[in-house]
């Protein structure tokens, strides 16, 4: 990070609480400019706008979420397309009918991921 190279020769003492402390330390860590909290508290003395940057953690959880289930997808996918392969390559019809039966578990398992990416999407969706 750049430092600032401003002189305030002027020094001023301040005593604040513990809890005063607390929430200045919260600004300065929201806070998008300032690096210090003598920099944060002229910030606000003289009224300049103050950038705070925010994260919305029930959105961060959905987007973990949605990242496991495309994981999840993603797998029985691959196993849906190797079953799939040895399907078609497969002339007798019993061996046929045992890769059918394999499968069924796999498309359940999507339908059920599929159920539950749909219950996020609802989750996302902003009321009117």
């Amino acid at each position: 990070m750049k430092t600032r190279t401003v002189n305030y020769p002027i020094r001023k003492t301040i005593r604040f609480t513990p809890i005063e402390v607390e929430k200045l330390e919260i600004l300065l860590n929201r806070s998008a400019y300032c690096q210090t909290i003598s920099e944060l508290v002229r910030d606000m003395l003289f009224k300049r706008k103050l950038t705070l940057n925010t994260r919305n953690e029930s959105l961060e959880k959905i987007f973990i979420e949605l990242g496991l289930l495309r994981n999840e997808l993603n797998k029985i996918g691959v196993n849906i397309n190797q079953i799939t392969h040895f399907f078609n390559m497969e002339a007798d019809p019993k061996e046929r009918q045992f890769f059918l039966k394999e499968m069924l578990p796999h498309f359940e398992k999507t339908k059920a991921k599929i159920d539950s990416l749909h219950g996020l999407i609802e989750r996302l969706k902003i009321p009117k």
